[in-house]
């Protein structure tokens, strides 16, 4: 079988901080990609500058701002590979990523990506558009992926309402042509959360999602079940992040939502701690709780939202 033609494609926006860091770790790689695009998505910092005097290896190529999904479009138009491979500009692979993903990169696969440490949740599971429903495994820094297949099913969701959620919208339609999505169950990309409020962007992205969510579901026409438990799973999954950054009136928004869809006394419990002032909230173990306790306090751990 001949050695698959892979092309890196990365947006990169005000990226001049970061975007070195990113094409020293493709240029790394102990396989190195054949082509390497980075398209400048009207940064106004450097970024350009930079690419174009430091790496004169690297495609660049220049758009008015016009969004991530646009700018990955754009270069999956232009790439000359068979497969690409995406990266953000503040992320890094580690040197075996690509060698690692190789071999899987053959007919019959969509998909092949890898695990990072920011992982929350490794999946053991074999990646269907059932399993991509229920929760998004894949990170976009992550992914190699078939160009035709691409094309064939309409590339990234420009509409800028998507945004935090266009990748994952790309996946499970990737995923529903019933092509297979290999998962390397190693840590090979290394993963840069946003700077940005994590509250604003969870104000943002669920937005993205439940916009997502109604979209694949009428393109597929998924049956309103599967919709009600995947939207009630949304709105708990990002009031529990607001409720555990203080942002109580977000949280008890999205709480709200939740007891309309699937009312349950953990969902009321956290309902009714969101009208308790943040000091009382931060107070370790005021009051004792039962070991099963219906709605612990505060939840263990942040969202770390995926781009």
């Amino acid at each position: 079988m001949p050695v698959p033609q892979i092309s890196v494609v990365i947006p990169a926006y005000n990226a001049e901080q970061t975007i070195a860091r990113t094409l020293e770790s493709v240029l790394a790689q102990s396989f190195v990609p054949q082509e390497i695009i980075v398209v400048d998505d009207g940064s106004k910092d450097g970024t350009a500058e930079l690419v174009a005097r430091d790496f004169p290896q690297v495609t660049l190529i220049r758009q008015a701002n016009a969004g991530p999904a646009a700018a990955r479009n754009h270069g999956v138009r232009v790439a000359n590979g068979d497969w690409i491979a995406l990266l953000d500009s503040d992320d890094a692979w580690l040197p075996e990523k690509i060698k690692k993903q190789l071999p899987a990169m053959k007919p019959g696969t969509a998909l092949v990506h890898t695990h990072t440490k920011q992982d929350r949740c490794k999946t053991t599971q074999n990646i269907t558009f059932d399993v991509l429903w229920h929760h998004n495994h894949i990170g976009t820094s992550t992914v190699v992926f078939n160009k035709a297949l691409f094309l064939q099913v309409g590339g990234f969701e420009e509409d800028r309402k998507f945004i935090g959620a266009e990748d994952y919208n790309m996946w499970l339609r990737l995923a529903a042509t019933g092509q297979r999505i290999v998962t390397i169950r190693e840590e090979l990309t290394l993963y840069t959360p946003a700077e940005n409020s994590l509250s604003q962007q969870i104000a943002k992205v669920i937005q993205a999602e439940l916009l997502n969510m109604n979209t694949i579901a009428r393109q597929y026409h998924l049956p309103e079940e599967k919709v009600a438990a995947k939207r009630a799973a949304l709105y708990e999954e990002y009031a529990q992040a607001l409720f555990w950054m203080r942002d109580l009136p977000l949280a008890r928004k999205y709480y709200r939502e939740l007891l309309r869809d699937r009312p349950s006394a953990t969902a009321l419990g956290y309902w009714l701690a969101t009208y308790l002032p943040v000091g009382v909230l931060n107070m370790p173990r005021l009051v004792a709780q039962p070991r099963r306790s219906a709605a612990p306090a505060v939840p263990s751990a942040p969202l770390v939202l995926s781009r």
